[in-house]
């Protein structure tokens, strides 16, 4: 069985260090408008008829309780194999159920069906993207997933070279790829979005320079698809 140890132990190291994530904790500004544009974006793939939805690798639980602000009438889920992560969200955010589980384990996972999962920023630190879609597919038919852009050429480039990156074992992946993903896995891409072109852990000055102009590169295609920062797509089981 594919497992996620490695990767487990570094963001568990990383709670113990910054009181959560680095990016959610004391995070910069470039992190604090990248993760607003992802939650808007999320939103509004949501369908208005959902009733439940499931948190597929919630880390510290930060993510999941800025859905549950804006969707107070949904009841949350959300689990990670990252135990101090877990721990941690159960302290701070109390309407919110929590639960410890690895998506890459099939015997974790809850033996129920929810009507959205959202896997946001997961796959890519998995050894098997695949195996964590038809995992996923077992307790929803209805997913929404955000990734990095492996679109992007320089998202590769900073893979490859940046010393978190390696510790954390990202490998971003193109929307080729990942639709093939979803399609094997017998579900249909229904909706696709690139997004952002604020990186997470950038300079505040050209963050803002970046984040002023965002709206307007975003709705130049080429350049959202090949230099945007995350790629979101809803799915349904077929």
């Amino acid at each position: 069985m594919i497992t996620q140890k490695k990767n487990v132990s570094e963001f568990d190291s990383d709670v113990q260090s910054n009181d959560g994530y680095k990016y959610t904790s004391n995070a910069p500004f470039s992190s604090i408008v990248a993760n607003k544009r992802i939650t808007k974006e999320i939103i509004k793939f949501i369908p208005k008829q959902t009733k439940n939805i499931i948190d597929i690798g919630c880390g510290d639980g930060t993510y999941t309780n800025d859905l549950k602000n804006v969707l107070p009438a949904i009841h949350f889920s959300a689990f990670d194999p990252a135990s101090n992560a877990i721990d941690l969200a159960k302290t701070k955010f109390h309407n919110i159920e929590f639960f410890t589980a690895d998506l890459l384990d099939s015997k974790t996972l809850p033996q129920k069906k929810y009507d959205v999962g959202i896997i946001r920023g997961v796959l890519h630190h998995l050894p098997s993207g695949f195996e964590g879609i038809v995992n996923a597919s077992k307790i929803s038919d209805t997913l929404i997933i955000m990734e990095p852009n492996g679109n992007n050429p320089i998202l590769k480039y900073i893979e490859k070279h940046s010393q978190y990156h390696i510790e954390h074992e990202e490998q971003s992946f193109s929307s080729t790829t990942l639709t093939k993903w979803f399609t094997d896995a017998n579900f249909e891409v229904i909706k696709l979005s690139y997004i952002g072109f604020v990186p997470f852990f950038f300079p505040t000055f050209l963050a803002k320079i970046i984040y002023f102009f965002q709206p307007l590169l975003e709705k130049i295609y080429l350049l959202k698809k090949y230099f945007g920062a995350q790629i979101i797509m809803y799915c349904k089981k077929k």
